[in-house]
């Protein structure tokens, strides 16, 4: 028990602002972003390849029927309708390349935005969490620190009643020896202790509302540093997770990005090949001998 009249020392458990937060590291982004890359090509599987479409078959056939044709005799109005037919059918394979093309797009878009929403949720149920535990965290240590000021308080009023105690009871003792002192002089010396002991009261009265007025400082100082370390707690824990979602959005984008570079890639050399073969039919139209 601190000395009564003492310098009050702070009674409060200090707080750890030091305390080391979870470092967030977004796992679930990874993984979700992993799942973008490769639910894409999944996906595709869907997407028929263009050699399996009939636009592309009837484009090989009309070509394979125009090259076996090659030293067959045709008029100009027929190798006009060959060449017509063979236009035709290249258009339709060009516009089916580009349709998948989208439709490959597409799939790739929706499920990178589907990956990222539900990285995303992940990381704010996480967030939510972690922030609810924070709470839970710094409540508890705003109550400790009420708990302690409220005992500090009672040990000092408890200290300063017994002293109050004390004194009276001795100031009570020496009325009584000076109501029975036969001699002036005991009497004003009687007194005189009785005035000490009053006063002593007194200024203990006063060291008691100093030291209750310092420990209602250190209680505010403390509830003031909870408060602190709970905002800037929250602060990091809300940043950490931006940063994540942040690089979660730009993980996807490029994800993306880097699926339609291939099926662009994969566009050209279709395209490519249905040039080859348009050119094909149409050297096979040139070689055919005119009909007399």
């Amino acid at each position: 028990m601190r000395r009564p009249g003492a310098r009050p020392r702070s009674v409060l458990i200090p707080m750890n602002s030091s305390r080391k937060l979870r470092s967030l590291v977004p796992v679930a982004a990874v993984a979700l972003l992993a799942l973008a890359l490769v639910a894409p090509a999944a996906k595709a599987a869907n997407i028929p390849p263009l050699v399996t479409t009939a636009q592309y078959k009837a484009l090989i056939g009309f070509v394979d029927k125009l090259d076996k044709l090659a030293n067959t005799p045709a008029s100009s109005a027929q190798k006009a309708s060959f060449d017509g037919q063979l236009e035709n059918k290249h258009e339709a394979a060009v516009n089916k390349s580009t349709a998948l093309f989208n439709r490959g797009k597409q799939v790739a878009q929706a499920e990178s935005q589907r990956a990222f929403k539900t990285g995303a949720r992940t990381i704010r149920r996480t967030e939510a969490n972690e922030l609810s535990a924070l709470r839970r965290e710094y409540d508890a240590r705003m109550d400790r620190a009420a708990t302690n000021y409220d005992s500090a308080v009672g040990r000092v009023e408890d200290a300063y009643d017994s002293r109050t105690a004390s004194l009276k009871k001795q100031i009570r003792r020496l009325r009584d020896q000076k109501a029975k002192a036969e001699s002036l002089l005991r009497k004003e010396q009687i007194q005189e202790a009785i005035e000490r002991r009053v006063e002593r009261g007194s200024e203990d009265r006063k060291l008691q509302q100093e030291e209750i007025a310092d420990l209602k400082a250190g209680y505010r100082r403390e509830k003031d540093s909870i408060r602190s370390a709970k905002a800037s707690a929250t602060r990091v824990v809300q940043q950490d997770d931006d940063e994540a979602i942040d690089t979660l959005r730009n993980r996807g984008k490029r994800i993306y990005d880097t699926r339609v570079r291939t099926l662009q890639s994969r566009r050209v050399n279709q395209l490519g090949d249905l040039e080859n073969k348009l050119n094909a039919g149409r050297a096979a139209i040139a070689r055919m001998p005119a009909s007399s």
